[in-house]
């Protein structure tokens, strides 16, 4: 047994020293001069809270308003999202309600791609925030004809609590891991809050209908355009494009969210990351084993030390630069105890996610 923990730390090393790798590869473009049309769009149900400050944040853009439009779509809200959405002054929104029968983000997208103009398609969340550059930053990689797809960086608005500062410092790890893949082009996943496709590509390559997860608009596009196309995904290393979205207030809502994240792995096809999503899972569970074998018997305890060291140094390599690229600093104090905490939570979502439902907008989904 204490081989196969070995390997499977030797193994996790790797795979962490090579996100490292390509955290470093990954760079800002210097285009500044490409103007493509571009079409944002954003799906939004029951989210009257968030519908003014979303819509501030998108009038911000600068961008040319001819070459730039907002297609923002009513999955069925219940309260007052569409009549603040059809009271708005921005000039080049277009406002979209789901047909009767037809829900859900992936379907929002689709019914939002047949009226979009854009050649550059945008996409986010209602309850995020960005910079005045975002959209202009986020295109400009596709000045490189080779681009499909996009990636790009997102964070939590930062707030004071531990509970916000641990959830946040994992929704980086995550973010950084998936820079780093796509750094040594061996993507794995993206988030759907920042992330960019050319329509062309999008029309030609989702699969959404073929799939059943109620989620992965982002992780399964980008597996497609992994599989037919070399060097075509980038991630925009680049301050002007980060997204912050809302931390998860409540422990129940956090474990839903995590439930339903986890639960799309299970239409994954590629192996990249399927090899890492298994990976990380082993390796918090030789971990946990580790720590439990100590409490009965101190022959566990230097293998216990070893381990928990060594991935300690790995993740906190690839951690402080990622975290100093979205200004997180004061997030690295939490990382050594966080290891431990991780490793039986991690296993616990895992659990979860493949034998409870879950809700999400005001919609139960069962596994």
């Amino acid at each position: 047994m204490q081989i196969i923990v070995l390997v499977i730390l030797f193994l996790y090393l790797l795979l962490i020293l090579k996100y490292w790798i390509g955290w470093i590869k990954n760079k800002a473009t210097g285009v500044s001069d490409f103007l493509p049309k571009v079409s944002v769009i954003i799906a939004l149900r029951n989210e009257q809270k968030q519908v003014i400050h979303l819509l501030s944040e998108l009038k911000k853009q600068v961008y040319p308003i001819d070459k730039l439009e907002f297609i923002l779509v009513n999955d069925h809200s219940t309260d007052s999202t569409l009549e603040l959405l059809e009271n708005s002054a921005i000039d080049n929104l277009r406002v979209v309600n789901m047909p009767d029968g037809i829900f859900g983000k992936k379907n929002a997208i689709a019914k939002a791609m047949k009226q979009a103009k854009g050649e550059i398609i945008l996409s986010s969340d209602a309850d995020c925030s960005f910079t005045a550059l975002w959209v202009h930053t986020m295109v400009a990689y596709f000045a490189n004809k080779n681009i499909k797809l996009v990636s790009g960086p997102v964070s939590c608005h930062k707030q004071k609590g531990i509970f916000l500062g641990l959830q946040t410092l994992e929704f980086i790890s995550l973010i950084g891991s998936g820079a780093g893949a796509i750094g040594v082009n061996n993507a794995i996943f993206c988030n759907g809050a920042n992330m960019a496709y050319r329509k062309a590509d999008f029309l030609e390559l989702n699969n959404f209908e073929n799939d059943e997860a109620v989620s992965g608009d982002d992780v399964f596009l980008l597996h497609s355009v992994k599989e037919k196309y070399k060097d075509a995904i980038a991630f925009a290393k680049d301050e002007n494009s980060i997204v912050l979205t809302d931390a998860v207030q409540t422990a129940k809502g956090f474990i839903n969210q995590r439930k339903r994240w986890t639960s799309k792995t299970s239409g994954y096809k590629d192996f990249a990351s399927i090899y890492a999503s298994f990976l990380v899972l082993f390796t918090n569970i030789s971990l946990v084993f580790l720590f439990v074998g100590y409490l009965y018997s101190d022959a566990y305890f230097y293998l216990f030390l070893m381990f928990y060291a060594l991935k300690f140094a790995v993740d906190f390599l690839l951690l402080f630069p990622v975290l100093s690229f979205f200004k997180r600093k004061d997030l690295l104090k939490w990382i050594f105890p966080f290891e431990l905490f991780y490793a039986f939570y991690i296993v616990l979502i895992v659990v979860l996610s493949f034998t409870k439902s879950f809700e999400w907008k005001g919609r139960i989904h069962k596994k």
